[in-house]
């Protein structure tokens, strides 16, 4: 008999009679966990790489593992890549939770060293960019904190000074760069909270209005267009009313605005693939975006995550309690635990009509159960039996019969036993079909 634990954190405990069918399996990735994540070309090489922010550092993920090229005090919790100090190379600014420091790495010989003096925000960054916004060939950095504060910091000689700072007692949802004006130089995109969405451009010395906008409702989500032969930014209201804007013939317009109910908390826009949403109600979703509305192209309920992005041909995402998940698109194959005990080599497990069975030969000697051919299959578990008959969706249990969701099936010759028979053999069964795993449990002092 296998130990009795408990069962794994991240199982989502659904009802056996709930249809299990889903596009697709959401893969825990440990390594990952609890982990700031920035996809990014590292040495300029054409290589993209997973750099983890994480607790004393920055890692780098690849075919060899977890690998820390950079120590920082405290948990870097924001990662950003460019060229801060002007020699055409990458550097790292890095953000964390000690004091809001933000810091400064360059590399030289192989080696990552700090460079210049740190700046203290005084909170959490929880988001980081590089970008040269007066053109003179040294990034400048853009940051965002906990408390929806956003930054700007210049750089000259590859030190950093304050250049702006989003209004004081506002909460900043979202910043993004994008070269609005299609001048050459970035610009600056930001949103409050309140219903608010602006542009600034840099000019004479500072960074000045280009635009602005107050959308119907408070602004839930910002996401950037970036791969469309015009580029858009966007944003979603409380109203769930989708308001989209562009560059054209030397003035900002209004490309798209239409309701978007469908539409989650939160958005990312995935180039080449659409509009990723993270609802809270429905799940993870993904949009293409029309002229006047979304089409879902595909849905994954029952998951939420507060941030997402997409890898080597795979979509991740970080459920509230840090964890992340990839999701893998089709997979078939069912993990089978009992307990805590993996068993999945040694049962088989067959989905029909949206429902599972599990072969009553395979999992009867791992529960303890007996099973026989006797007019019928009869199972017995301790002072239980029951017998069920192929296409009939009964059992009889001492004589009464008791009616089924699913008839017992054979495959093969094989006996498959629907799920919801185990309760009455006192064990509990845990499906979670996102992740596509089955645990049982026993309920113990079930006969009593």
């Amino acid at each position: 008999m296998f130990r009795k634990a408990i069962c794994a954190v991240f199982f989502i405990l659904l009802l056996v009679q709930m249809p299990v069918a889903a596009s697709f399996t959401a893969v825990a990735a440990p390594e990952l966990f609890g982990a700031s994540v920035l996809v990014a070309d590292l040495h300029g090489d054409g290589q993209e790489k997973l750099l983890l922010g994480k607790e004393g550092g920055v890692f780098v993920l690849d075919e060899g593992g977890l690998q820390q090229f950079i120590e920082v005090p405290g948990r870097v919790t924001a990662v950003a890549v460019g060229d801060v100090t002007g020699d055409f190379r990458h550097d790292l600014a890095v953000g964390t939770d000690r004091g809001g420091a933000l810091y400064l790495y360059t590399e030289r010989a192989g080696t990552w060293e700090r460079h210049g003096h740190a700046q203290y925000l005084w909170d959490t960054i929880i988001q980081l960019g590089i970008h040269d916004f007066n053109g003179d060939g040294w990034g400048d950095v853009v940051a965002l904190t906990d408390k929806g504060e956003a930054y700007v910091y210049l750089s000259r000689e590859g030190n950093l000074f304050p250049l702006w700072k989003s209004p004081a007692g506002e909460l900043v949802v979202g910043c993004a760069v994008l070269d609005v004006d299609r001048n050459g130089y970035p610009d600056l995109i930001f949103t409050l909270r309140t219903g608010y969405v602006a542009v600034l451009t840099w000019g004479e010395e500072e960074f000045v209005p280009l635009w602005e906008n107050y959308p119907w409702g408070a602004v839930e989500s910002l996401a950037v267009v970036s791969d469309a032969s015009s580029p858009e930014w966007l944003v979603v209201t409380s109203q769930k009313m989708l308001y989209a804007w562009r560059w054209q013939n030397g003035e900002v317009i209004n490309s798209r605005k239409f309701e978007a109910q469908s539409l989650g908390e939160r958005l990312v826009y995935i180039p080449k693939h659409g509009l990723l949403s993270l609802s809270s109600v429905t799940g993870i979703s993904l949009f293409e975006l029309q002229s006047s509305e979304v089409v879902e192209k595909w849905r994954v309920p029952g998951l939420f995550g507060d941030d997402a992005f997409f890898y080597a041909g795979d979509f991740y995402f970080r459920d509230p309690s840090g964890t992340y998940l990839r999701l893998v698109e089709g997979a078939e194959s069912w993990r089978v635990f009992v307990h805590d005990q993996e068993v999945t080599g040694y049962v088989d497990v067959l989905r029909r009509d949206g429902q599972l069975y599990v072969n009553l030969l395979n999992l009867a000697p791992i529960l303890g159960f007996t099973a026989r051919l006797e007019g019928g299959w009869k199972v017995s578990a301790g002072p239980m039996e029951v017998t069920l008959w192929p296409e009939r969706t009964v059992l009889d249990w001492q004589g009464f019969l008791i009616p089924l969701g699913s008839p017992l099936v054979e495959e093969g010759g094989l006996p498959f036993l629907p799920m919801e028979v185990l309760p009455l053999l006192g064990w509990t069964v845990q499906i979670d079909a996102l992740r596509q795993l089955v645990v049982f449990v026993e309920n113990w002092g079930w006969w009593i």
